[in-house]
């Protein structure tokens, strides 16, 4: 940090304090500030006005560095001759390194090595002219330390005494460059090895929970039972993240969509006649190593009535009115042209909508997606190349189907690590005519996560399609959506001059940052586009890349292609340990309510007691005789409902406030809408100076229910949406209050975070009633599994808000659309808008959006509050107050135990047994603090406790189902069982074999079970103590008279004394 402050004063001091941040980022230290050359001087400063000053000051700052003062070359010319001679015999001892300070030097020479002449010569000669003759060698005590010859002037310790620190620095810094490296390194294996376990954690526990859903297939149905079944259907969340990616034709988004997944022929590119025509989501193949691709054609019915409007625009013919424009029919003609050929040309409707010309797609009549499946991503795209893109410049005729296409998904195999929860969607920038095709594209739009605006290097910033795509777009992926980040990728990045070929790395990493600074300025000036959002620190990015360079590295090291990026962009927003915690939760919670539903008010004392056991003997205890609590689950039912009222009631008053600020928002606007709205509507259908407005453009707009999307090529031409101009004064007014309670990034917003915060606190009745401890587990993955569901809720509920402004005047002025759209003949455009003028003022439009926008708000706060107190209701009911069940899974403790383990290891939890301290066996130990009742005690519990994985031994496996396991247990020691979870003392080496059986109910009397009995046999008899799962064992005590109960043994009958120890 004190070597980098000397390059922060020098930049102060030079007046380029904009340079700070820079030089930091670069790492540029003292050292190597005062060994910049030219080549540096172009990568850190791009523009040539900054570094021609920049270039002055520091050639002069190193000139004066080195100009040594008169005393000091009086005194070098009085001794230089003798250090000569002195380094002369000691020259073998000469580090090259030390000796010569060329900057950034790498090669350095073996210790023992002995430099060349003519090389010791020139590293003398410019040290000696630089700090008088200072000559330094190595110390034989270490390698890499250095010293100084003793015989040298006391004169000229203060530059022996700077140059031992430039050493001391440039060491520190390549260590602290080699630390941060090898850091990264680690965390990069740390993040795989985390992946790793993440993946194999969900797939085991996807196997337990089909299991346990089969033992419930096999039961009668009732209320517990169908909910469980519906718990375990519904664990899997299939809500995926969509990225946007938006481009001109040309840009290279499918050429970089490839580059990134590492499938450079998935996607069809590179041809100069053909662009990509529909949208395409890209996916990850999860089930095998097919590249499969789902196309889904639009219905008959859609391209029947396309066809019209196509064939109407063709004959439209109107003299009467001196406004008419006809829509430009260069798209239309394409279509027809790929689809039909010559067929095409004159022809009816009747015949173009022949099926001889659909005999190759079946699916498109039967309204079914038409699936392909290759063995590579090469034959694929040469398969589905007539059903994506367009291709005018082609000789011969091959019937294109891209039409007929409304999406294509294409899922690849082995992308599972950037595509598991994530879809690449290849967009066109201004939806489409069709009307299906543009519903789903804005489907699409609004549920993006985050947005790619693709656009070639040379015209990122002048080019003027991608930004209209980008103020276009806003309103539907911003309020209107779930847009968290905005990306802009520059490609073509190795796309140079000739003339700069020689130095094209250089040429190419400025350019880049040059591009990125001005893609940043240009952003901050789009005031339309930032005002919905909060601008996080990451909320913009800036990517210069290159496809070609990614794959050949011709002149760029694949790191400076900046794909890496996008890369590891997609492997943060997949992510998967969220989705796999929200799947072990849930299951846990579902094994928990199972587990505490069968073992009921029994598992208080598997919590509270320690039980004697022997390895041949298991016990009953008769719960009266201990004054057992048996209204446990009813108060603690009371205490959460309380605490859920309270909770609602809470979250009502948030949303509350919510809606009085919009309704004061709102009010303004009707107010100035009521008085601007001549001019609202005029600024669409009778703009001033402007063409395009005439009768087929205002007819068109009126039997679109206010929406006309211009035909043709003419990319930079866009919708007109009368709507939204009637809109646009309410909205402007209530923009900013949308922002803040309803932003995209973060966990921001009053609503969310009270959703966020929202807790029974379940936690905190664990210890006063452990007797539902399984219970308020299952209640506590209920409540993080409804407030994840109220979250995406409240997203897509939020969406319908912000348009209900639009939709409802749409609503409000649709019959007066479709009047105007009656009109025609003469004065028909001068009709048609004296007819929208008087609808808008003669029906309150405004006020009706408003009331319709607040209803909203009411049923988003209804459903939350609806939703929280419903299920969490239902989840209490279900776990506290439905009766003990029979119709239950005979025994889910193996699965339980096992989803425990994971569970605890995923949320990093220990999932230690506890013992008592007599079971050191001189391990370590650990101090661990238990809770009975109202009192805690401290214990040792050994944590050298070995897990090992059962041997289920068909052959005595019972016709039941119970299986019988087979514990082989090496040595002496404290092996627990992964399945049931037993722990046993081995005093040697052994083999245990046990299952779970039945218990005698002529035994029992009056007693009840303490848990499952196991029936246990050791051949070797080298088992000394047994350890049950929540109990604290102890075979070796004596009877106590503090608290006692009758308990009889299985295995012979007999009557014992046993000691419950609080």
């Amino acid at each position: 940090m004190a070597s980098f402050d000397f390059v922060r004063d020098k930049l102060t001091e030079w007046n380029h304090s904009d340079l700070i941040q820079r030089f930091e980022d670069e790492e540029i230290d003292e050292e190597s500030f005062l060994s910049l050359k030219e080549k540096d001087f172009i990568n850190l400063i791009p523009k040539i006005g900054p570094r021609s000053a920049f270039r002055e000051k520091h050639k002069a700052f190193i000139k004066k560095q080195k100009q040594p003062d008169d005393d000091k070359n009086i005194q070098a010319a009085t001794w230089s001759s003798v250090s000569i001679k002195a380094s002369k015999s000691s020259s073998e001892n000469i580090t090259g390194e030390m000796v010569n300070q060329e900057p950034r030097q790498k090669n350095i020479k073996p210790r023992n090595q002995t430099p060349k002449r003519s090389e010791t010569k020139r590293s003398l000669d410019k040290l000696l002219g630089t700090c008088g003759g200072s000559v330094p060698t190595t110390n034989t005590s270490g390698v890499g330390e250095t010293v100084y010859d003793q015989s040298e002037p006391s004169t000229c310790h203060g530059c022996r005494k700077e140059k031992r620190t430039k050493v001391q620095r440039k060491r520190k810094s390549d260590e602290a460059h080699a630390n941060k490296q090898t850091k990264k390194r680690q965390c990069v294996a740390a993040s795989r090895i985390t992946e790793t376990f993440e993946t194999e954690t969900k797939t085991e526990v996807k196997k337990i929970m089909q299991h346990v859903k089969s033992k419930l297939d096999d039961l009668p149905s009732t209320k517990l039972i169908d909910f469980l079944r519906g718990k375990i259907q519904t664990l899997e969340k299939d809500k995926k993240e969509i990225v946007g990616v938006f481009g001109k034709t040309g840009a290279g988004k499918s050429f970089l969509i490839n580059t990134i997944l590492g499938e450079t022929k998935l996607l069809p590119s590179g041809n100069q006649g053909a662009c990509t025509s529909v949208m395409i989501q890209v996916e990850a193949n999860m089930t095998d190593s097919k590249y499969i691709a789902e196309i889904e054609f639009m219905t008959e019915e859609e391209w029947k009535e396309e066809l019209l409007s196509i064939l109407r625009d063709r004959s439209y013919k109107d003299g009467n009115d001196e406004d008419h424009e006809r829509d430009d029919d260069d798209d239309d003609d394409e279509k027809i042209s790929s689809l039909y050929g010559k067929d095409g040309r004159g022809a009816t409707l009747e015949e173009l909508m022949d099926r001889k010309h659909f005999r190759k797609i079946p699916e498109f009549r039967l309204s079914v997606k038409k699936i392909f499946l290759c063995d590579t991503a090469e034959k694929l795209s040469e398969t589905i190349t007539c059903y994506t893109r367009s291709d005018t410049q082609s000789d011969t005729f091959k019937r294109q189907y891209w039409p007929l296409v409304k999406c294509i998904t294409i899922k690849v195999p082995n992308s599972k690590d950037l595509l598991e929860d994530v879809v690449l969607v290849d967009l066109p920038g201004n939806g489409d005519c069709n009307k299906s095709r543009d519903e789903m594209w804005k489907s699409f739009v609004g549920n993006c996560s985050a947005v790619w605006i693709v656009s070639d290097i040379a015209r990122a910033t002048s080019e003027k399609e991608s930004w209209e795509i980008l103020d276009s777009t806003v309103s539907l992926f911003g309020p209107g959506g779930e847009c968290r980040s905005i990306s802009f990728i520059c490609t073509k990045t190795d796309d140079i001059e000739e003339n700069q070929k020689a130095d094209a790395r250089t040429c190419i990493l400025r350019r880049n940052e040059t591009t990125k600074r001005q893609v940043r300025d240009k952003f901050n000036k789009q005031k339309e586009v930032k005002k919905h959002f909060s601008g996080g620190k990451d909320f913009l990015q800036v990517f210069t890349v290159s496809s070609k360079e990614y794959q050949k590295e011709k002149h760029l090291q694949q790191e400076e292609t900046e794909i890496p990026k996008l890369q590891e962009f997609l492997r943060n927003l997949n992510d998967r340990r969220t989705k796999t915690s929200g799947y072990v939760s849930g299951a846990y919670g579902i094994l928990s309510l199972i587990e505490g539903a069968k073992s009921s008010d029994m598992v208080l004392y598997l919590q509270q007691v320690n039980i004697l056991l022997t390895c041949e003997s298991v016990y009953y205890i008769d719960y009266v005789e201990f004054g057992f609590q048996t209204d446990s689950k009813e108060e603690v039912c009371q205490v959460l409902e309380q605490r859920l009222k309270d909770e609602i009631k809470s979250i009502g008053q948030t949303i509350y406030e919510a809606y009085e600020t919009f309704e004061r928002c709102l009010s303004e606007g009707v107010r100035q809408s009521e008085e601007s709205c001549e001019k609202l509507m005029n600024k669409v259908i009778a703009p001033r100076g402007k063409k395009g407005c005439g009768y087929q453009v205002v007819k068109s707009l009126c039997k679109n229910g206010g929406v006309y999307k211009p035909k043709g090529k003419r990319e930079r031409r866009r919708e007109i949406n009368l709507n939204e101009s009637l809109a646009s004064c309410m909205r402007s007014l209530i923009d900013e209050q949308f922002k803040i309670h309803f932003p995209n990034e973060g966990k921001g917003g009053p609503i969310r975070e009270q959703i966020d915060t929202f807790t029974l606190d379940t936690n905190s009745l664990v210890g006063e009633h452990p007797g539902v401890s399984l219970h308020l587990t299952f209640l506590k993955t209920e409540e993080t599994e409804l407030k994840a569901k109220l979250i995406f809720d409240l997203r897509e509920k939020k969406k319908k808000i912000y348009s209900t402004l639009t939709e409802s005047i749409k609503d409000t002025m649709l019959r007066c659309y479709i009047r105007a759209s009656e009109h025609a003949g003469k004065d028909s455009l001068k009709r048609m808008k004296d007819e929208l003028h008087h609808h808008m003022k003669n029906n309150n439009i405004f006020r009706k959006a408003k009331e319709d926008m607040l209803v909203c708000l009411t049923n988003l706060k209804d459903h939350i509050m609806m939703q929280l107190k419903c299920k969490l209701q239902e989840s209490m009911d279900l776990s506290l107050k439905t009766p003990n069940s029979s119709f239950l899974p005979d025994d889910v403790t193996v699965e339980y135990n096992k989803m425990k383990m994971y569970y605890e290891k995923l949320m990093g939890c220990s999932s230690t047994v506890q013992f008592t301290p007599r079971l050191d066996l001189h391990t370590k130990t650990k101090v661990f603090e238990s809770q009975s009742g109202n009192s805690r005690k401290c214990v040792q519990v050994s944590t050298s406790v070995t897990m090992l994985n059962p041997e289920i031994v068909k052959e005595l496996t019972t016709h039941d189902r119970k299986p019988t396991y087979r514990l082989q247990c090496p040595k002496a020691g404290l092996f627990q069982c992964s399945s049931t979870g037993l722990v046993f003392l081995m005093e040697g080496k052994g083999d245990v074999v046990y299952m779970m059986t039945q218990w005698d109910s002529r035994l029992l009397g009056s007693m009840t079970p303490a848990g499952p009995l196991f029936s246990i046999d050791c051949s070797e008899q080298s088992v000394r103590q047994l350890h049950l799962p929540h109990c604290m064992c102890d075979g070796m005590c004596s009877p106590s008279s503090r608290s006692e109960a009758r308990c009889c043994c299985s295995s012979n009958h007999k009557g014992t004394d046993l000691r419950i120890a609080y």
